[in-house]
């Protein structure tokens, strides 16, 4: 394949570039281009689905990234206040994100041109790829957007089909991000629209199951489901500032008030998302996000203050059911997360001294700083993790948390408090069921442990002990809804959880100012625009540059929806 010249539009020859893929679950559904004549509309949309594979699911490379880029700029990780820990992942990996992208868009291009190029009837019966792709795209789009701003879309990602580089560079002109929101609410009405009016035939329906990897497989009333919640989750992103609130507030108005049409996932049965699969390491989520997360990331202060954690940090009766199943602890117990008014040689040296506490006590492991779950998500070493996570894209928990946010709001619906707080209550149970599930279904789960090296007890609550905790976390405040709605995003999606916090300010999380690289003193607004983009996409890019950069880098830039300063500077080091 020749090298990426400029990553917008290069992917390579988009079905050759697949035909090396060893991973038997996706071979079996994507024939080898080089062993046959066509390539067709599903064989294209499993394309697509496995070039989104990196950044929809527990991969290991999406949380290497993440873990240190927006899940410490949205306060779910925390910062130990390292030299230069605002500048995320890094570059390269900002690049990668970008070309991963756009490698996707690709496969949805051949798509797009495949399905365009046959007949009205054969165009009916190929309908659910064309929208189901489209969606999942613009799932990804929702990311990029809210990652770089504008971005080249309309005229991206055509360089496959006549590898005519002049032409396709000038196609590859950026896209304002107000304008490509407001496609995307369209697209995704589209989408269900499509499936109110009875969507795909039974028959299309059971043809479709064997190029559709995901827990849906083919089924039409899942994926309906999941394409309106999407169309809920980008439509709220959009409700509280910017430009594009009123396509928003239209949108969840028709959603909301119509659910018998615009059906969501309203239960933990209907998730949407990847099964794990043991037989290929593209699937084994567990393998592969253990690498990321087994040494051990710790949470912010904001996750434990959102969690009701006393200042000492060993848990009360008013704290949150979800602890011993999202967290462990440290050998006494005690949730403690770094004091960021504290240096990072400060909050080391603390760390050095309760281990060799721990150690004198033969108390193992011995952090003394609480960590992910080991046994339902970080694992306890290298490789070792759980082979049973699930691949979530969408959960009945978020839903319900922004129907209650819409509702107290007043986002396209009437303001309407009890309405706001029973879907608050429901969404709060519905998270609190599925992070259980998640530990108790673990394939690392030790029954009335709490994790997987230690042996405290794990208590689980009663559904009496959830309800009452939801009914005291209610309050009739943006910031009790939205700190719910990030709590719940957690590990699963940290960039949304970010999301949650630049777009409202909620849960306040606090930072110390990095003195020690003057150049990133503070957690950025969006990422700057990659250097593939700026050695091969030049004029395009410093249009865009020109156009949405508010000071130099652009990483300080402030995206259209959301706020201006989303966090609370509280020392400097």
């Amino acid at each position: 394949m020749k090298k990426k010249i400029f990553s917008i539009m290069m992917a390579g020859l988009a079905l050759v570039a697949l035909g090396s893929c060893s991973n038997t679950d996706y071979t079996e559904k994507y024939p080898d281009p080089s062993k046959t004549n066509t390539v067709s509309v599903p064989d294209v949309f499993t394309a697509v689905l496995f070039k989104g594979n990196t950044w929809l699911n527990p991969v290991y490379y999406r949380y290497y990234c993440q873990t240190q880029t927006s899940g410490v700029f949205g306060g779910m990780i925390g910062s130990s206040n390292g030299k230069g820990r605002f500048m995320g992942g890094g570059e390269g990996r900002f690049n990668d994100r970008w070309t991963n992208f756009y490698d996707m868009l690709t496969q949805y291009r051949v798509l797009e041109k495949t399905y365009n190029k046959l007949d009205e009837s054969e165009q009916n019966a190929n309908k659910v790829y064309l929208m189901v792709s489209r969606s999942i795209l613009e799932s990804q789009l929702h990311e990029m957007l809210s990652l770089f701003g504008a971005v080249p879309f309309k005229g991206a990602g055509t360089l496959w089909e006549n590898s005519d580089y002049t032409g396709a560079k000038q196609k590859a002109a950026y896209d304002d991000d107000a304008d490509l929101y407001k496609m995307i609410l369209a697209d995704l009405k589209e989408a269900g629209d499509y499936f109110a009016e009875g969507g795909p035939s039974t028959a299309v329906q059971n043809a479709m199951a064997s190029k559709d990897y995901t827990i849906a497989a083919g089924n039409a009333a899942r994926w309906q489901k999941y394409i309106n919640s999407l169309r809920l989750r980008i439509a709220l992103h959009l409700s509280t500032n910017g430009s594009v609130t009123s396509e928003a507030h239209a949108a969840i108005k028709e959603i909301v008030e119509n659910p018998s049409k615009y059906p969501v996932i309203e239960s933990n049965a209907d998730n949407m998302g990847v099964e794990p699969s043991t037989n290929s390491d593209d699937f084994n989520w567990g393998k592969s996000i253990s690498q990321a997360l087994w040494t051990g990331y710790t949470p912010s202060q904001a996750m434990l203050d959102a969690l009701n954690v006393p200042a000492n940090g060993i848990p009360t009766a008013d704290t949150d059911p979800r602890i011993q199943v999202m967290l462990d602890p440290n050998p006494d117990g005690e949730y403690i997360s770094y004091d960021v008014t504290k240096t990072s040689s400060q909050i080391s040296d603390i760390a050095t001294e309760k281990g060799k506490d721990y150690q004198k006590r033969k108390l193992y492991p011995a952090n003394y700083y609480c960590v992910l779950d080991s046994q339902a998500v970080a694992g306890w070493k290298e490789y070792e993790g759980n082979s049973n996570v699930f691949g979530l894209w969408m959960g009945a928990a978020e839903v319900s948390l922004s129907k209650s946010e819409a509702y107290l709001m007043g986002y396209g619906v009437t303001k309407d408090e009890a309405k706001a707080k029973a879907c608050f209550i429901k969404g709060v149970e519905l998270s609190t069921e599925y992070f259980w599930n998640e530990k108790k279904n673990s394939s690392l789960y030790k029954k009335g442990n709490d994790s997987y090296n230690a042996n405290r007890d794990l208590i689980e609550p009663t559904a009496e002990e959830i309800a009452a905790y939801a009914e005291k976390a209610w309050k009739p405040t943006q910031e009790a809804v939205c700190t719910q709605l990030w709590l719940n995003f957690g590990w699963t999606n940290l960039l949304e959880a970010w999301n949650v916090t630049r777009r409202t300010g909620y849960p306040e999380v606090s930072f110390a100012k990095d003195n020690q690289l003057a150049s990133y003193p503070t957690p950025p607004g969006r990422l700057p625009y990659p250097s593939d983009e700026l050695n091969y996409n030049k004029d395009n890019v410093q249009a865009a540059i020109s156009k949405y950069y508010k000071e130099p880098l652009g990483y300080f830039s402030t995206l259209f929806w959301a706020k201006d300063v989303y966090y609370k500077i509280v020392a400097e080091h």
